[in-house]
């Protein structure tokens, strides 16, 4: 026999999904139950004696507070937003170095030309688009460390839909012959993936970390 409601709280994971613009993929991936339990939450259908490690996910997922989901399943109270730790989503610009401009600033010239001297070569259409997603990648990537600096957390855990945002410009393999390298690490050791960073750098990227959020006039770590 089902709890009175588990349609509650099928209804209100629906909803937090779309305001979430979260696929059950996605609230997997941000640490949620597995797809067939999450199907049985959506179709009412979780059972009379749910695990508490169900309801503990959905709530970490869903960035929900803790005991959301258990409330909203046994005395069909409406799961609230979590509070706390909020989403600093810092300043509206951040400083973009001259040689980053000006490579953007080439790379528009360069696509200029292309289409207007042979539109039909794929080979230079090819390497100035790919000129551009490098720059653009680099350019996004300015915005999410100071992203991640502000809200850093000493435990190294990251906001749910921080994660979700950037997962896949985070996860991406890192070569040391890349350019931006050390940067790379240091976003991923802003979110305490600390894996293959030497001793030597994890101080360096501490101090980094220190002054920017000096700079930015948020509390020292």
């Amino acid at each position: 026999m089902q709890p009175e409601y588990a349609t509650f709280l099928a209804a209100c994971v629906r909803e937090r999904r779309r305001e979430l613009n979260f696929s059950l993929d996605d609230v997997i991936a941000a640490g949620g139950p597995t797809r067939r339990t999450l199907v049985r939450v959506e179709a009412a259908n979780l059972g009379p004696a749910p695990k508490p490690v169900t309801f503990r996910r959905l709530d970490s997922a869903l960035s929900w507070g803790s005991g959301s989901a258990a409330r909203a399943y046994w005395r069909g109270e409406k799961p609230q937003a979590a509070t706390g730790r909020k989403l600093d989503a810092g300043t509206a610009f951040v400083a973009v170095p001259a040689a980053l401009a000006l490579d953007l600033f080439g790379v528009q010239i360069e696509l200029n030309q292309v289409l207007a001297e042979d539109p039909a070569d794929p080979g230079r259409l090819r390497a100035s688009v790919d000129r551009l997603n490098t720059d653009l990648g680099r350019l996004l990537g300015l915005y999410l460390t100071d992203l991640l600096e502000r809200n850093w957390q000493a435990d190294g855990s990251a906001l749910p839909l921080v994660e979700h945002a950037f997962r896949e410009l985070l996860s991406a393999p890192v070569s040391e012959d890349d350019p931006d390298y050390e940067e790379k690490l240091y976003r991923r050791w802003l979110i305490g993936d600390t894996a293959g960073i030497a001793g030597e750098l994890t101080g360096r990227f501490m101090g980094r970390l220190q002054q920017a959020r000096k700079d930015s006039g948020e509390n020292q770590v």
